[in-house]
């Protein structure tokens, strides 16, 4: 035995990386040895053998065997880590990031991430696309991970200008502003949706257009609107009766057949085509009149429908008159043309004129054409 130990030697065993080398702990063959800043001190006895197990927080635990009879004098160990640390950053400051569905931070995120599996990342910001994704372990080389993540916008704002102060702009349908002078209209636009723009002012016709978010220009200044030529022609108040049903009560004393023939008078006093006459449905339609002018085109019709009584034993109609513009050289299509609420002068006084034919109107029963 002595002579074992005069024969035996001692083994230097450095633990790599720098990392791991404030927790490493060496075993050998079970018992814990000393050591400092990763390096360790071993004594092997004569043809011996020992197995070392070295072990570090957040590395792969590692065993090796140290011979005598190898003449090594020093060893070292390699650790694997099992673990990372990963920092996630994004281009919005203020965006959420959620990692595996916990809130982690805002425009950056520090977290560890193990070896056995993935993490789920997802990223929310007002105004962008949420970002979705997954960061790894294996991702990089080094023994931290830097992820960017880029988001992009989902919307933006344009600005609208035309000449005309007091234009309202319509986005969609949706009133979005009126123009003031020198100030233009924001109107926020959103990626999947491309924006109509309209815009409308008295006495001008409507200027109209899609935007897509994909476009590069923000501002849109159309200068001066088109004149609209028929502004003059038309009675501003007939916007009340202009597209709109009007109900007329024949008086009691008037029977349907008489009711049809008087009003049909003065409907085929304006309009001479007649598209459909059906006395029996109670229905009538005129065709269109197309007045044309140098900038746009204005057609305009009236339907007559019998319509159900109100419970009063009074016989009942609907009249409707149509108005509606298009470009001077829109083809006489549906599609070409949309509603124009206002009534040229010429036509405002049909209204009146078919309701004093069959009703008894006095002060307490004044139409709308009469208002």
């Amino acid at each position: 035995m002595a002579t074992n130990l005069v024969f035996g030697r001692p083994v230097q065993v450095i633990v790599k990386p720098e990392l791991a080398q404030a927790s490493a702990q060496v075993y050998a063959n079970g018992s814990q040895i000393s050591g400092s800043n990763g390096v360790f001190r071993v004594d092997v006895g004569f043809n011996k053998e020992i197995t070392l197990t070295v072990k570090a927080d957040g590395f792969d635990t590692e065993t090796i065997k140290i011979r005598y009879k190898d003449k090594q004098d020093t060893y070292e160990v390699m650790l694997k880590p099992n673990r990372k640390k990963a920092n996630v950053s994004t281009n919005v400051p203020e965006a959420t990031i959620y990692i595996d569905g916990a809130e982690m931070g805002k425009g950056s995120a520090t977290f560890n991430i193990y070896k056995t599996s993935n993490r789920k990342i997802k990223i929310v910001a007002d105004g962008y696309e949420t970002y979705t994704g997954t960061i790894s372990f294996s991702e990089g080389l080094d023994y931290v991970i830097n992820k960017e993540c880029t988001l992009y916008p989902n919307r933006k704002d344009i600005y609208i200008s035309v000449a005309q102060v007091g234009a309202k702009v319509y986005a969609n349908g949706k009133l979005a502003g009126v123009v003031a002078k020198e100030t233009p209209v924001k109107v926020t636009i959103y990626k999947e949706t491309p924006a109509n723009i309209r815009i409308t002012c008295e006495g001008y016709m409507d200027v109209s257009a899609n935007v897509n978010f994909n476009d590069v220009d923000v501002n849109y200044d159309l200068g001066s609107m088109p004149e609209d030529e028929a502004y003059n022609l038309t009675d501003h108040k007939s916007s009340d009766i202009a597209n709109t049903i009007i109900p007329i009560k024949v008086r009691p004393e008037m029977d349907r057949d008489a009711a049809l023939r008087s009003m049909l008078y003065y409907i085929t006093n304006n309009f001479r085509n007649l598209d459909v006459n059906n006395c029996e449905a109670g229905w009538i339609r005129t065709k269109w009149n197309i007045d044309k002018f140098q900038s746009m085109q204005v057609r305009t019709r009236i339907e007559l429908k019998q319509a159900p009584s109100d419970g009063d034993g009074l016989l009942k109609f609907d009249l409707l008159i149509e108005s509606q513009t298009a470009s001077p050289d829109a083809e006489p299509i549906d599609q070409n043309f949309r509603d124009y609420n206002f009534l040229l002068k010429k036509y405002t006084k049909v209204a009146e004129d078919i309701r004093k034919s069959v009703e008894m109107i006095d002060t307490q029963n004044k139409s709308k054409v009469n208002e």
